[in-house]
């Protein structure tokens, strides 16, 4: 997956690249995103010798990105499921009302949620300082 941002800071061997969400963000308008929230910044590594106002390509492997989106988006997503099932139909079986099973279910699918998210966001460090999901400046499109 390519994309392009803008240099907008040099720190030793690495950059920061200011992006803007183009392909993964459409502008469908479903979402009520400000034109600032729609800009990203994202680090890495200079290995083109760029400097600040260069615009460069930026590269991750699709198969890395779609692995992270499926961490970030998809385990949140099955804790949720599996603790309003799990709660629901275990609360059912020990002889709670319907209502309260329901209840217990949302509430346990929420807090699963939410202890993915917590250990997903624990391990952030560690994933950050593998390679495979940092992205790589592949060209400098133009130089600022």
């Amino acid at each position: 997956m390519k994309e392009t941002g803008q240099v907008v800071e040099v720190i030793d061997n690495k950059v920061k690249i200011r992006m803007y969400r183009n392909t993964a963000c459409g502008d469908c308008g479903a979402c009520q995103v400000t034109p600032d929230q729609m800009r990203l910044t994202l680090e890495a590594e200079n290995t083109l010798g760029a400097k600040p106002g260069d615009i460069v390509e930026v590269d991750m492997e699709t198969v890395d990105f779609l692995s992270a989106v499926i961490i970030v988006y998809l385990y949140p997503l099955i804790a949720l499921v599996v603790g309003i099932l799990g709660g629901y139909y275990g609360f059912q079986a020990l002889g709670f009302s319907h209502e309260a099973a329901q209840g217990v279910g949302a509430v346990l699918g929420i807090g699963a949620a939410a202890i993915a998210y917590l250990i997903i966001r624990n391990r952030e460090d560690k994933r950050k300082g593998l390679k495979k999901y940092r992205p790589v400046m592949s060209n400098i499109v133009d130089r600022g």
